[in-house]
């Protein structure tokens, strides 16, 4: 059992998008310990953000109904039938606090024995990635959004930029029709940093480590909704027929409507892939003279562009969206790669020594525990040794 499909069955179910076959899949996964605590795991990582939102009661009474349908049995066997009628914050902040656990992860190798301990050689500890990141304004001004308060941040073209108390940066259209529309902003995590936003036409975006997204202050008066990306992200696009959402990154653009997609484009990996979640989505090479130039993907079906050559293929949907989930998934992947995105999400340098096998891993763990965990179980295997020094991982056979 993979621990990310049941929180992307979770997520279908509660968009109101699982087919009956999902829905007897998710209660079934339900009665699997593991995916049940992988389930915890990530509520325990969301709720704070779902507390803080400014949510009306109707949007509780929704919250609290998919709760107490999924743990009536399984996490709260003596509640009372008063509580399914709750529609307060206080029936939220407790189930928060059931779901409360330690974000050991979940790990699965085919190898694994022991679990040996890498070498550490000082006390210096490395965490894992929070919430933050630098919104650029227009004209220059940065703003460092772990340090910036709640609220109103600035207003730019008749658009209002806040920050909402569950860390997100909010774009909001004030006074009628928005004015100057070739103001650009900028949104930019470093590494060990990851961020959300909601742009002025409402679409969402999960931006990951060491990523920038730059977009208009306002999509009025303009043919298409056109943004540039930088890294990797996750979009759900806001429905919007006459006006186009266009993403360019790294060599290639993606048109959409309204639809859900990862694009994971970062300058440091051999290929560009665009993983499709639900709608449609044209893909199109901005330099290749190769056939094909251009793919539309269906729903589960992953482009990868290398070298200006576009394939297709059924995607692993867990693997392509675990990071905004809270995991690192990894599938028939070798060291290098892994360590790539342990660099981004630690924010930790990675030297190799000597010759390192290409055997391709397999596994599941918590992006949110200590790095310790993540290197032992990889180290598990013996296939490499890692050494760690300061904020330096050492990676040798």
């Amino acid at each position: 059992m993979e621990p990310n499909r049941i929180i992307l069955l979770y997520q279908k179910i509660k968009r109101k998008t699982a087919s009956e076959e999902e829905q007897r899949e998710f209660d079934q996964l339900l009665q699997d310990e593991q995916a049940e605590e992988a389930l915890k795991m990530y509520w325990d990582q969301q709720w704070p953000e779902v507390l803080a939102e400014d949510k009306s009661a109707l949007q509780i009474r929704n919250e609290q109904e998919i709760l107490h349908n999924i743990l009536a049995q399984r996490v709260l066997p003596d509640s009372k039938a008063s509580h399914k009628k709750s529609s307060t914050y206080k029936y939220l902040a407790a189930a928060a606090s059931i779901l409360l656990i330690v974000a050991t992860g979940l790990f699965f190798f085919l190898q694994r024995n022991t679990l040996p301990q890498h070498q550490a050689d000082t006390a210096y500890t490395i965490v894992p990635g929070k919430n933050s990141a630098t919104l650029t304004l227009a004209n220059g001004k940065k703003i460092f959004l772990s340090d910036a308060a709640n609220g109103e941040l600035a207003k730019e073209a008749g658009v209002k930029i806040s920050k909402s108390a569950g860390g997100q940066i909010i774009y909001e259209i004030i006074g009628g029709a928005a004015g100057n529309t070739d103001q650009w902003n900028a949104l930019s995590t470093s590494n060990g940093e990851t961020y959300r936003i909601r742009l002025p036409d409402q679409s969402e975006v999960w931006l990951n480590s060491a990523s920038t997204l730059k977009y208009p202050v306002s999509f009025a008066n303009r043919a298409n909704r056109k943004v540039e990306l930088i890294g990797e992200a996750y979009f759900e696009i806001a429905k919007d027929m006459k006006h186009p959402f266009i993403v360019e990154s790294k060599a290639q653009q993606i048109a959409v409507l309204g639809t859900h997609f990862n694009v994971n484009a970062y300058d440091n990996e051999d290929h560009t892939k665009t993983t499709l979640i639900e709608g449609s989505v044209k893909v199109q090479s901005l330099s290749s003279t190769q056939t094909p130039a251009q793919v539309i993907l269906k729903p589960g079906q992953q482009a990868i562009l290398t070298n200006q050559v576009f394939s297709v293929q059924q995607a692993d949907i867990e693997e392509a969206i675990a990071w905004k989930m809270g995991f690192f998934k990894f599938r028939d992947e070798n060291i290098q790669s892994i360590m790539r995105k342990v660099a981004r999400w630690y924010n930790v340098e990675v030297v190799y020594k000597g010759e390192i096998p290409q055997s391709g891993l397999e596994g599941t763990v918590s992006r949110y525990q200590d790095i310790t965990r993540l290197l032992d179980m990889l180290q598990s295997t013996g296939l490499v040794k890692f050494k760690v020094s300061q904020n330096k991982i050492i990676v040798s056979q």
